[in-house]
């Protein structure tokens, strides 16, 4: 879980500093779907991907006050997965900052299923609530919609 921080290592600030160019339209409608293997890829080394726009159907595992109102922890798949612990690589999105409007996420919570075309923002670390800090994949949200 992403821990509440005010410092500069919060995943936030992070995501903030990472907001990237903005993508056009075209771009966006000819996002492709990923393969398993690109989504092991990309998870593997999130910083070689940057910029691009894919595809990624998500579960999301955290939206809530430590995260903020624009950006929420997910775990990831390539292809939409018959039960939620199927989704098994943990990533950062957020909105805003060039994609859609924070208020385009308003009607998800945690334990939503999710398609989003994203861009890769390349990786994040931040610290856990357990005291640890870990690294994954983060994304600018261009587009979600609900797939439950």
């Amino acid at each position: 879980m992403i821990a509440s921080s005010s410092g500069s290592s919060s995943a936030g600030s992070q995501l903030n500093s990472k907001s990237g160019s903005r993508v056009s339209q075209e771009q966006v409608d000819a996002a492709p779907e990923l393969t398993e293997r690109d989504l092991a890829l990309l998870v593997k080394s999130p910083d070689s991907h940057e910029g691009q726009t894919i595809i990624l159907y998500a579960h999301i595992t955290q939206f809530d006050a430590a995260t903020g109102e624009c950006t929420f922890r997910a775990n990831i798949s390539y292809m939409k997965m018959d039960k939620s612990y199927e989704y098994d690589a943990n990533a950062v999105f957020r909105a805003g900052d060039g994609g859609i409007g924070c208020q385009a996420l308003s009607g998800f919570v945690t334990d939503d299923e999710v398609q989003i075309t994203a861009t890769s923002l390349g990786s994040i670390s931040y610290d856990t609530q357990i005291g640890g800090r870990t690294t994954v994949p983060a994304f600018r949200v261009e587009k979600i919609a609900s797939v439950k």
